[in-house]
Formats: structure tokens, sequence, C-alpha cells
């Protein structure tokens, strides 16, 4: 019964995927926290496999929160490369890496410094921050309107490159929990 409702599922899953376009994206993500916004979402893509995931994330961060009202964009692409299955339709990723490019918007930063530093005075651009996370999810299979779809919930923890060589650089006055972030997440695929 079981081998014939998966099999059932995966040929449901198969058609699908055959008949979608290739641009369309096949999950949404809401993330809180994280770097890139006090809440942040947007459409991504996985691959066939399902152990890679390219997010496009557009991020808030409110004024009470941050000194400044921000907003971000953000390219994620994380990599899971473990599924195990839990019950039948559920299924733990225990761990996940995964790295990040956020540009802020505002007049307050810039892509490279004022000419008024001396070259080489700063080496950071303040609207470009990379970063990289580890992670892990939880996850349901289930079909709805005769399509395949899943949600996830997910965390993170992670940081970027200013708090990182900081770290490094003090490491007498800086603790690991002083340049890591944690955010929780979700994502719906369709």
């Amino acid at each position: 019964m079981l081998a014939t409702t998966m099999s059932g599922f995966g040929q449901r899953v198969e058609t699908f995927q055959k008949s979608k376009k290739w641009y369309l994206p096949d999950h949404m993500k809401l993330q809180f926290a994280g770097g890139i916004g006090f809440l942040s979402g947007g459409p991504g893509y996985s691959s066939r496999n399902k152990t890679l995931e390219t997010d496009i994330l557009f991020g808030f961060l409110p004024q009470k929160f941050g000194g400044d009202a921000l907003v971000t964009i953000t390219g994620k692409t994380t990599y899971s490369p473990w599924r195990i299955p839990v019950k039948t339709d559920y299924y733990v990723a225990p761990f996940s890496l995964g790295f990040y490019l956020s540009y802020t918007f505002g007049p307050q930063f810039d892509t490279k410094w004022p000419a008024y530093y001396p070259e080489g005075y700063y080496w950071w651009a303040t609207t470009f921050r990379p970063g990289a996370y580890v992670g892990g999810k939880v996850g349901k299979n289930f079909i709805r309107k005769s399509r395949a779809r899943g949600a996830e919930f997910y965390y993170e923890l992670g940081t970027y490159d200013l708090l990182l060589v900081s770290y490094v650089q003090n490491r007498a006055f800086l603790n690991l929990s002083d340049i890591v972030n944690l955010s929780f997440g979700v994502k719906y695929g369709f």
C-alpha cells in the first residue's frame, strides 16, 4: 500500500515537473533575522534531487530595531546533502551549508569608499555583505490540487565577512556568540 502511494506521488511529481516552465520558481521562503533583514522573503529554485536551493530574498529592517530603516536584496544558495525520511511524508535534513551575498539600499551605503579616504584605508564596501551559514530543516511532502507540494521549517547559524574578520583579529575580546546570528524560516514548495 505504501509503495503504491509513494509511486503515485512520484509519478505526479514527475508529470508536473515536465510541464512546468523552467523560469517559474519552485518555492517561496519567509525568514526571520539572519543578517539580511528583520523579515525577508522571496522566490527560490531547487535542484531536481532537492539538495541545492537558490533563493532571492527581499528584506526589511525597521528603524526601531536597526537605527535606520534598511531594505536589502539577498542571493542565497543552500546545500543540504542528506534527507532522512521520517514516517511517510516527513523528512529531516540534519545539515545544510550555505552562502549568501546581500546588498543594502540607501544613500548612507557605498559600493566603494569616497575619495577623501586614502586608497586601501578600508577594504570593504558598505553595500555588499557576503556571508555563510550552517543549519538544518524538517519538512513534509503532500499533494494539494493534484500537485506535489512541500512545507519546511529551517534554522540557520551564520555570520558575515566583517564579523568574521573582527573575530579573527580580536579573539581576546570577542566570542563566537558575538559574531554568530540565528535565523528561522519557512519554505512552501509549489
